[in-house]
């Protein structure tokens, strides 16, 4: 019997009032050999295309396989390195809401930005300030996808964006619209994670809490994501920093506006942000922190027989880092040899406590 969720239902009527808004981001997602499946990944497909109106198209190689005790769905994003003026520049003119504005006016107006670092040769692996203006002050690292969104790689570029895969190991249910079965994980739900992934929802910090070791040099960590600039803590306020990039278990919170503001009126508190597998929470940093509730992009899955659910707060931090929300249109490289590739932002199971 499938168990009927009011979110799961709140949510696909939205997209249903929505199939008519002009959706211009086209994704171009391989097979996954399953045709159920291929059907619920082009439904996690167009509620993106329902919220979001970029001219862009989106290149997914999306597959099932093995992923290990626990892992639901993995995405590893093809990335490139752009100057931070570069960067500015793209989300000064990519303001379309007030959020976007809020955003493009808060980060700093220079060619360089101040990060609140650790685990490198400075200071012996101690939490500092880093305003030296080196190239990780002068270095945004984005995903394909959001590149494309700011309009800093070509719209078209048909080289692959994404890489998602899902476990063949658990039981999925690819249609939610009339709630999920007991006993089954929400396939769209997941889907829809990996997707944000990719679309930029990533932190660099993952990159250091690989390599938090003491042994390098701040400049080579040039990892620092869009998203990143959504990352504070009281100590990189307390320090003049513009971003935490720390890979610690300090509480570090979501703003917009530079830290003013401690989180938004759409999820409040100072405890936003995973801080990292390694040195941190035991999560990815490029989630919100585990089991309070933030949103779909939780490193961990609803339950079996529970809808995973975006929120405001999810759609709010994919707007700022350079996505037209419908809803809102009308308001006016390579890694050094040391370093660990981190590309995938990992899903994971959720037991029921």
């Amino acid at each position: 019997m499938k168990r009927l969720s009011i979110a799961v239902v709140v949510g696909w009527s939205i997209l249903s009032a929505l199939s008519t808004a002009q959706a211009d981001i086209t994704f171009n997602i391989s097979s996954t050999g399953n045709a159920s499946a291929d059907a619920g990944f082009q439904a996690a497909a167009a509620y993106i295309q329902s919220q979001f109106d970029d001219d862009i198209t989106i290149n997914i190689n999306a597959g099932f396989s093995d992923l290990g005790p626990g892992i639901l769905g993995s995405a590893g994003s093809s990335r490139a390195n752009y100057t931070y003026l570069d960067f500015r520049t793209a989300v000064a003119g990519d303001v379309v809401s007030n959020d976007d504005l809020t955003f493009s006016t808060s980060i700093p107006q220079g060619n360089a930005f101040n990060v609140y670092i650790n685990g490198t040769t400075e200071f012996s692996g101690n939490a500092y300030n880093d305003f030296d203006g080196g190239s990780n002050n002068r270095t945004v690292r984005l995903t394909h996808a959001n590149a494309k969104a700011l309009g800093l790689r070509s719209a078209n570029n048909t080289a692959q964006d994404v890489n998602i895969n899902f476990s063949n190991q658990f039981t999925w249910d690819f249609d939610p619209t009339n709630g999920i079965t007991g006993g089954a994980i929400d396939f769209v739900g997941v889907a829809i994670h990996e997707i944000m992934h990719g679309m930029g929802f990533v932190s660099g910090v993952d990159t250091l809490d690989a390599n938090a070791n003491g042994n390098i040099n701040d400049n080579a960590f040039t990892f620092v994501s869009s998203l990143d600039f959504l990352r504070h803590s009281a100590d990189s306020l307390n320090a003049n920093a513009d971003i935490d990039w720390t890979a610690d278990n300090r509480a570090k919170f979501y703003s917009i506006d530079g830290g003013l503001t401690s989180g938004s009126t759409l999820g409040g508190g100072v405890n936003h942000w995973s801080r990292g597998v390694n040195n941190g929470d035991g999560r990815q940093a490029s989630h919100w922190r585990d089991n309070l509730g933030l949103g779909i992009m939780d490193p961990t899955s609803q339950p079996a027989g529970s809808a995973n659910v975006v929120t405001a707060l999810d759609l709010q931090a994919l707007d700022v880092i350079g996505w037209d929300p419908i809803l809102l249109a009308a308001i006016p490289e390579p890694s050094s040899f040391f370093m660990l590739a981190i590309g995938l932002g990992i899903f994971s199971q959720r037991r029921r406590v």
